[in-house]
């Protein structure tokens, strides 16, 4: 099969349509509830206690909303959760003052109400009802194939299991160890590993040809990211531009100007280059073979 030849995009005017197209800001950043500290520290020790792999939480019914189903025999994990009661008043030996009979106050209870995704399985009659699962409807195979374990060698990047309870988070990077995660329930999971692996390449302590991550606002650190993330997204013509486009916008509201896009343009390029690169295969360089000596 002839191979298809792949025309790149001009990557400045892609830079160009995130300052000059509407974005969308994806609703998936704030499709579960945001959980205190506090609560997620009591959740992960319940995971590790039972050998549950770490993962987005929520309750049973948000699960069935996002066309997922709790498994049979699974149990339920802690946390507390705030109630609104009536006061009963205190007792003469309190030293606070006493609530008036009849005044609602807000305590909190341990209730077990919740589930990891590891405790759960795709819902077949959500999916036969249309119900949403929270995620991206299936992506179509990009026209340009990517070996994603075949950069991640190259780029020296460890891909790492997804531990986070927060079902909002698509992804993190630990910059300076080069170690990413891609959460198993994101919307766009390419676009969220180019995001982490650009962090990788721009935002380490140590980043040859770079500035380091100290020299450089969260604000601009997001933008370029997702600005690499949009970059590779385009030239293998995979899906989500107008979301990415829409998380630099936000980030560019940020940063106090939106110059700071051109000012990095050059850091965005190149990060960009070398992930895409990484992801093809080289061609192999074969050394002439001697001449046969004469007879």
């Amino acid at each position: 099969m002839e191979k298809k030849e792949v025309t790149r995009p001009d990557w400045m005017e892609l830079l160009e349509t995130i300052l000059t197209k509407p974005g969308l800001l994806g609703d998936y950043y704030s499709a579960f509830h945001n959980y205190s500290v506090g609560n997620q520290i009591i959740a992960v020790l319940q995971l590790l206690e039972r050998g549950v792999p770490i993962g987005p939480i929520a309750s049973f019914n948000a699960w069935k909303k996002k066309g997922r189903s709790v498994m049979k025999g699974q149990k339920a994990i802690g946390l507390w959760m705030p109630i609104t009661v009536n006061g009963k008043g205190k007792s003469k030996d309190d030293d606070d003052e006493p609530t008036p009979p009849g005044m609602p106050r807000r305590i909190f209870v341990m209730r077990n109400n919740w589930f990891s995704l590891a405790q759960t399985q795709p819902d077949p009659r959500a999916a036969e009802q249309g119900e949403s699962s929270g995620a991206v409807e299936e992506q179509a195979e990009p026209e340009i194939q990517w070996d994603q374990s075949l950069a991640l060698r190259n780029l020296s990047v460890t891909m790492e299991p997804f531990e986070k309870v927060n079902g909002n988070v698509q992804g993190y990077a630990y910059s300076s160890e080069r170690r990413v995660a891609v959460s198993p329930i994101a919307a766009f999971p390419h676009k969220t590993l180019f995001h982490e692996l650009a962090h990788c390449e721009l935002h380490g302590d140590v980043v040859e040809g770079f500035v380091c991550e100290d020299d450089l606002t969260q604000a601009v650190k997001e933008v370029e990211a997702e600005s690499v993330a949009f970059i590779c997204c385009a030239s293998l013509n995979l899906p989500g531009l107008d979301y990415s486009r829409g998380y630099v916008q936000h980030w560019l509201a940020h940063a106090g100007s939106r110059d700071v896009l051109k000012k990095s343009a050059g850091r965005i390029f190149s990060a960009a280059d070398r992930i895409l690169k990484a992801g093809f295969a080289q061609p192999e360089k074969v050394a002439a073979e001697p001449e046969a000596a004469n007879a």
